[in-house]
């Protein structure tokens, strides 16, 4: 065992302290903690610890609400009062941007926070039957075993209320099933995937109602809808907007009624329909949406869109290609708008646009999943005056 000083938390929620010259990563400790640890993984040039004891305790700490934090994956800092973790995200945030993208923001980081607890309008929980019985959970933090659970304090009121159906479902229904996807409508209705019936929920943004169902992404968290919306959509306008990574057109119905011109593209084909569906239901006639790969489309089509007032960004984890990125500069959009989940591809996706004749405008943070070490970051660039 050793004894370390954490110096704060980075992305993933690991505390980071030093040993001998060496990083030491330690889950479920806080800026400030001196503490024992037991080293569990050793490579040359970082190392992974549990925590053993703590010697003297950081004042971030709170007693975690959930019975199974610590065991189940799913959350990483519910040790830390939300100020706490406010205060680490945005340290995240601009830490990945220097770190990794080699960019000096001088300006803040503000970061929009939300309800604590009880945010979560959709979720996949893990699902196993031992000794006939349903048993639900999430995987325990770093593996693929299932931590069995009664109720998880993340998720809303309607969603827990179907876990405890669910456990009581004929175990039959559940064979060769080992995840579920839940999403729940505004009314409160919760539809399942695979065991329910296949149809749709809506919820209700800013005066405009999505169509969505369990398969197909949506925004979780249902407090934090409106002010996403509002911060991608409003004070823009212009001729042509693109909705790159579309979804079921959250950002593309809305800003149609910005622009002349708006076009969605998205891979996934339930999620184009359910965005056709939106935009039908709204009236919305100078809207359409591409079923196809960002990348492939942007590359063939790209060169005759010009000219492009607004690009919509909202990509999976692992951000834009380098190729993507040619095609977008290519393309020459005045402004970009990019929604990231994940500050590493984000900072080095942003290095990449700058080096092509972007400038940043303004980053704003969204605390979309409180407890955990995810972080939402909306980054508007404009096109600089002289490209390079």
């Amino acid at each position: 065992m050793i004894e370390v000083v954490v110096e704060r938390v980075v992305y993933g929620g690991e505390g980071l302290a030093r040993h001998g010259g060496r990083v030491v990563l330690i889950p479920l400790t806080a800026p400030g903690d001196r503490a024992l640890v037991e080293l569990t993984e050793e490579r040359s040039d970082f190392a992974r610890a549990r925590l053993v004891r703590l010697l003297d305790a950081s004042p971030d700490r709170r007693d975690p609400i959930c019975p199974y934090y610590g065991t189940c994956g799913g959350c990483q800092l519910q040790h830390l009062h939300y100020a706490a973790q406010h205060r680490i995200k945005r340290d995240i945030v601009r830490e990945s941007l220097v770190r990794l993208g080699g960019l000096s923001w001088p300006g803040e980081i503000p970061l929009i926070p939300s309800e604590e607890f009880r945010y979560r309008l959709r979720a996949q929980v893990k699902v196993r039957v031992s000794e006939g019985r349903v048993e639900i959970g999430y995987y325990r933090p770093a593996s693929h075993e299932m931590c069995a659970i009664l109720e998880c304090p993340l998720l809303s009121p309607e969603l827990n209320a179907a876990l405890e159906r669910l456990r009581w479902e004929a175990p039959e229904r559940f064979a060769n099933v080992r995840a579920l996807d839940l999403a729940q409508g505004e009314d409160g209705r919760v539809v399942v995937h695979p065991i329910g019936e296949p149809v749709a929920v809506s919820w209700s943004v800013r005066g405009i109602t999505y169509a969505f169902d369990a398969r197909t992404f949506f925004q979780a968290n249902r407090f934090l809808l409106a002010e996403l919306l509002g911060l991608v959509t409003e004070g823009e306008e212009g001729e042509r907007a693109l909705d790159l990574f579309c979804g079921v057109g959250f950002f593309a119905v809305p800003l149609a009624r910005r622009f002349a011109e708006v076009i969605g593209v998205e891979s996934d084909p339930r999620a184009v329909r359910f965005a056709r569906l939106n935009a039908r239901a709204h009236g919305v006639r100078n809207c359409r949406f591409v079923n196809e790969r960002v990348h492939t489309w942007l590359v063939r089509e790209g060169g005759r869109l010009r000219p492009v007032d607004l690009v919509v960004l909202d990509p999976p984890r692992g951000g834009l290609s380098r190729a993507l990125i040619c095609a977008l500069a290519r393309l020459m959009p005045e402004r970009i708008t990019y929604v990231s989940c994940n500050p590493a591809t984000l900072a080095r996706d942003l290095k990449w646009l700058l080096a092509r004749g972007y400038v940043i405008s303004s980053i704003v943070a969204l605390d979309l999943f409180p407890q955990t070490f995810h972080v939402e970051t909306i980054v508007k660039l404009r096109r600089a005056s002289e490209l390079p």
